[in-house]
């Protein structure tokens, strides 16, 4: 089996160059022994790749093929090979720029960035870079609450808590969080992106709505996630049976305590959900059309004030020591909180 070393003096995170020696070696490395000869690589590709080939650093080898990644860094000293590819990844957008003339073979990644380099790269061949379709699954999760909000207890505790466990589980996924307030110690892959009018079209391209408060009156979000048949991820306050969440069938139902598998969540729920609003329509103009039940209350209560306030039915304010004509009831409120002194009927 041939030998090959693939040398450039550093790699990033994330890049162009980085994504072809992945591809590159998982295609390949059935074929041939490859080694990645490079100085400085973050911990996490040097651990991925290791799974597949050898990665050293700068050290004496020998080998049929030496792969430069970079068209103008030096080749290796320490290195014995029969045969040199260069292998260009840009197009030329900096005068300095050139592509070192000592190799066997140059490789330009497309036509564009072999035109660019003119006289440098005329002997170069266009091989477009080899990349393999992801099968791996990933989610894209959306919440609309307020933050803080007293009134929904630990919601904000448990979507923090939430977020972690799919990190801490290998989960990938992106959560847009529409929010007054940003959620604070955001984790990795958690975005707070403010407040908009209506979040339903995101709502409809997400996998999940999420809502994880102690108590409901409603929810909007949970509605309009299941009119545009996106799942759901609530804890079980007494609205979501009300609105018809059924666990597993249009989202899960999870624990107020969040002790749960959350790797379940990548079996995204399909489901079909009606929402009638003529019902409702109905209900409504029963009551707005109807007449009033109550008789309205008539006469005034005289009321000797006993501190300065401001009256909300007289609509201006009184002083201590004044007598003034309002409501029964309005004189039973001032009673109450000891604003006067009278007789109510």
């Amino acid at each position: 089996m041939d030998k090959i070393i693939i040398y450039t003096s550093y790699l990033y995170k994330i890049g162009g160059i980085e994504t072809w020696v992945y591809n590159f070696v998982d295609k390949m490395c059935d074929k041939y022994d490859i080694t990645l000869m490079v100085l400085n690589i973050p911990p996490e590709m040097r651990q991925k790749l290791s799974q597949k080939i050898k990665v050293v650093g700068l050290m004496p080898m020998e080998c049929d093929t030496l792969i430069m990644l970079r068209i103008m860094e030096t080749r290796p000293k320490m290195v014995n090979y029969k045969k040199l590819i260069r292998v260009c990844h840009a197009c030329k957008v900096k005068p300095e720029w050139y592509i070192e003339q000592d190799y066997d073979y140059l490789v330009n990644v497309s036509k564009a960035s072999k035109k660019s380099f003119g006289e440098d790269a005329k002997k170069g061949k266009v091989i477009h870079n080899m990349l393999e379709k992801s099968e791996k699954e990933s989610l894209l999760i959306v919440s609309a609450t307020r933050i803080p909000a007293p009134d929904k207890g630990k919601n904000a505790e448990r979507i923090l808590k939430l977020a972690n466990m799919l990190n801490a589980a290998g989960v990938d996924f992106l959560w847009l969080n529409f929010s007054d307030n940003a959620l604070p110690n955001a984790p990795k892959n958690f975005f707070n992106v403010g407040t908009t009018e209506s979040i339903q079209s995101y709502i409809k391209k997400a996998d999940y709505l999420v809502q994880l408060s102690d108590n409901e009156g409603f929810c909007y979000s949970i509605v309009e996630a299941l009119i545009n048949n996106t799942a759901v991820i609530v804890t079980p306050f007494e609205t979501t049976k009300e609105l018809g969440v059924k666990d597993g069938e249009n989202g899960y139902i999870v624990p107020f305590d969040m002790n749960f598998d959350v790797k379940k969540l990548l079996k995204v729920p399909q489901f079909t959900y009606e929402y009638d609003n003529s019902p409702l329509i109905d209900e409504w103009e029963k009551i707005l059309n109807a007449k009033p039940k109550r008789k309205a209350k008539s006469g005034t209560v005289k009321v000797f004030v006993l501190r300065d306030y401001t009256d909300m039915e007289l609509n201006r304010g009184v002083r201590a020591g004044e007598t003034i004509e309002v409501s029964p009831e309005q004189a039973r409120k001032i009673l109450a909180i000891g604003y006067g002194r009278g007789e109510t009927k």
